[in-house]
C-alpha cells in the first residue's frame, strides 16, 4: 500500500472536521487503531478502505494514491483541462465549474462537507420549486414549501459565508488558472442578471 495512504487518510479527516475519535466511531474502529493507520504503523483491510472512501466521499484509488482525482467517476470525466465545451453554457459546464470551485475552496481550508451541503441545497431549492409547480410529486417535499424555501436559503447563505471566512484569502491555484468553465458560468449568470434587471426597470417605467 503506497505511503501516501496514511497521509491522505489523516488529511481527509481533518478536512472534514472530524477528531480521531469521531472518525473512528464512524469507521467502526478504535481511535487507537485509526491513529496507527494514519501514521502508517499498521495496514488496514479492504473493508476499512471502502468505509473511509464512503465517509470522506472520495474514490478508493484516491485514498490509496493510485489517482490524484478524488472522484474517478466524475472528476476524470470533467478533468482540470479546459475543453471546447467550457465556452458554452451547458449542464456539463456547470458540473465542471462546481467541481473546480468545490476542490479549490476545500484546498485552502474550506470544509468539504459544508460545500457539498451547499450544492445539495441548491438542487433542493430547484426541487422545492418543482414540487410547488407540480413538476415532481408534492409528497417528495415533506416540509411546508415556505419553510423549505426560507430555511434552505438562510442555510445556504450561512454555509458559504462560514466556508469562505475559514479559507485563506489568497491562493495561487484556481486564481491563476482561470478555468474557462467558471468564467463561462460567471459571464452567463451576470448576463442573465443584467437582462432581468433591465426587464424590471422597463416594467417600472
Amino acid at each position: 500500500m503506497p505511503n501516501i495512504f496514511p497521509k491522505r487518510l489523516a488529511e481527509l479527516r481533518k478536512e472534514n472536521g472530524f477528531t480521531q475519535k469521531e472518525a473512528a466511531e464512524r469507521l467502526c474502529v478504535s481511535a487507537a487503531l485509526l491513529s496507527h493507520y494514519e501514521k502508517g504503523i499498521r495496514e488496514c483491510g479492504l473493508s476499512f478502505i471502502c468505509k473511509a472512501a464512503a465517509l470522506y466521499d472520495v474514490s478508493c484509488d484516491y485514498l490509496l494514491g493510485v489517482s490524484d482525482s478524488r472522484h474517478n467517476g466524475f472528476e476524470e470525466t470533467f478533468d482540470d483541462h479546459d475543453t471546447s465545451q467550457d465556452l458554452e453554457f451547458r449542464t456539463a459546464t456547470l458540473f465542471r465549474a462546481a467541481t473546480m470551485l468545490n476542490d479549490s475552496i476545500s484546498a485552502v481550508g474550506g470544509t468539504a462537507e459544508q460545500i457539498r451541503n451547499y450544492f445539495a441545497l441548491s438542487i433542493y431549492r430547484v426541487a422545492v420549486q418543482a414540487g410547488r409547480m407540480g413538476v415532481i410529486p408534492s409528497e417528495w417535499i415533506t416540509l411546508p414549501y415556505d419553510t423549505a424555501e426560507t430555511f434552505s436559503d438562510a442555510l445556504m447563505d450561512r454555509l458559504m459565508k462560514t466556508d469562505l471566512r475559514s479559507a485563506h484569502p489568497r491562493h495561487a491555484g484556481i486564481a491563476e488558472t482561470k478555468p474557462a468553465c467558471i468564467q463561462t458560468v460567471i459571464a452567463s449568470c451576470e448576463q442573465l442578471l443584467q437582462r432581468e434587471c433591465a426587464k424590471i426597470s422597463n416594467s417600472d417605467t
